[in-house]
């Protein structure tokens, strides 16, 4: 008769516990957070104005650690994967006097592949471009932010992320908007060049706190803020309140599902995450994130 592999449960407790025998940072049970973790390809680009051009990419992933230690899944839990792109010296350069600017409505998409214990598939992780001023792109580093699509990493054990072909879909701008076309590349790296972004590991346990919050959206903005509200959860314990990060830093906790953010600077990108906290200070897995830009003064 076949052996039933039950999940073990983990409570916030016993994490710092395991933490600390791991040699990991201890203290009180506190959000799961990502582990950055970055890797530098060359792409060759067919481009849509005819020649090739190359670009230097620096692929910054945000590897969740919502289980015991770093780059850690529950089995049972779906697995977030931010990913953010740093293009940098694309050549030809996008010569118009002046020159240009790239925005939002310039995109991206980066293939990839998940080797682990059940197989390999594909994902592909879909990007928006940060506003940018180009006069050159030889140094400049045009900045995109994104994320795959949701992963359930269901049989326990280790997964491999490589990521490969890249395209861009770029839409220039004059300094007064007036569009410029568009301009496509479909890009590949040199198949012996370093490709893994990182590893997973699929934990078989259950840890035991509130739910993450879910439905993450952009109510309003201004050039200087934005309204984010969000649903939640309480689970055995009453919830204490919500604490919001953007691009990675604390804000503050507040008790309503809703937040207003001021003091921003125009024109710029942003990624916004929520963490449920109940009463006992034992904290969720950290929500999807939600990528905005703040609208031009």
């Amino acid at each position: 008769m076949r052996k039933k592999w039950n999940p073990f449960r983990v409570t916030a407790l016993s994490v710092v516990s395991i933490l600390a025998a791991a040699g990991a940072l201890t203290g009180a049970a506190g959000p799961a957070s990502a582990q950055t973790t970055a890797v530098r390809l060359d792409y060759t680009c067919t481009t849509s104005l005819g020649p090739s051009a190359q670009v230097t990419v620096w692929v910054v992933g945000g590897l969740p650690d919502e289980g015991a230690g770093l780059n850690t899944v529950a089995s049972h839990d779906p697995a977030y994967l931010d990913v953010d792109l740093d293009l940098r010296e694309l050549r030809p350069v996008l010569t118009i006097p002046g020159g240009v600017r790239l925005d939002g409505d310039s995109t991206a998409t980066l293939d990839a592949r998940i080797t682990g214990p059940d197989g390999t598939r594909t994902t592909r992780a879909s990007f928006t471009v940060a506003p940018t001023w180009l006069t050159t792109t030889q140094g400049t580093a045009v900045r995109a932010a994104g994320a795959f699509p949701v992963q359930y990493l269901n049989t326990p054990g280790y997964y491999d992320l490589h990521v490969d072909d890249l395209a861009l879909t770029l839409r220039p701008e004059r300094a007064d908007g007036t569009p410029l076309g568009t301009v496509t590349a479909s890009c590949s790296h040199d198949p012996a060049q370093n490709d893994l972004l990182g590893t997973l590991w699929s934990q078989n346990a259950i840890f035991e706190r509130p739910p993450r919050p879910n439905w993450l959206r952009v109510v309003s903005t201004t050039p200087t803020s934005v309204t984010l509200a969000w649903e939640a959860y309480s689970w055995w314990n009453p919830t204490l309140g919500y604490e919001v990060y953007l691009d990675g830093g604390h804000t503050g906790l507040v008790t309503e599902k809703q937040v207003t953010l001021t003091g921003l600077t125009p024109d710029r990108q942003h990624r916004a995450k929520v963490v449920t906290t109940d009463v006992q200070g034992i904290r969720s897995t950290m929500s999807e994130g939600l990528i905005f830009t703040i609208p031009p003064a």
